[in-house]
């Protein structure tokens, strides 16, 4: 039997339109996040390299890092992880959301396991 929390909804209040405004807007930026990385270099030049006469290729992190930060602000905020439940949205691009996984299988794991379970975020 599934016992989930149910929490009172007003809809005609302004605060939640603006916590339904936030979630979807982070959801969107970690949309936008992942798309991006899809267009951005692998390599960037580093330093120079006199031995090679050359700059030492370096690999562009920072698209990776900021899908990273989008998907743990996301994790952060509670109206942004229910919308991704009611959506049952587990993954944005190739990144599961650890928060919505954990909703979404709290019956088939009570303990709280489900990394354990189903292995890594990967």
């Amino acid at each position: 039997m599934t016992h989930r929390k149910v929490k009172s909804i007003d809809g005609g209040s302004a605060q939640y339109w603006r916590d339904r405004t936030e979630g979807f807007r982070l959801i969107r930026e970690a949309e936008e996040a992942v798309e991006n990385l899809k267009h951005e270099p692998m390599y960037i030049a580093g330093k120079w390299d006199d031995e090679y006469g050359d700059y030492e290729p370096v690999e562009n992190l920072a698209p990776f890092d900021r899908v990273d930060e989008a998907i743990a602000a996301i994790e952060a905020n509670e109206t942004a992880v229910s919308i991704l439940v009611a959506q049952r949205r587990e993954w944005i691009g190739n990144n599961r959301v650890s928060a919505v996984s954990r909703a979404l299988h709290e019956d088939e794991d009570p303990e709280g396991d489900y990394e354990l379970l189903h292995g890594p975020d990967w």
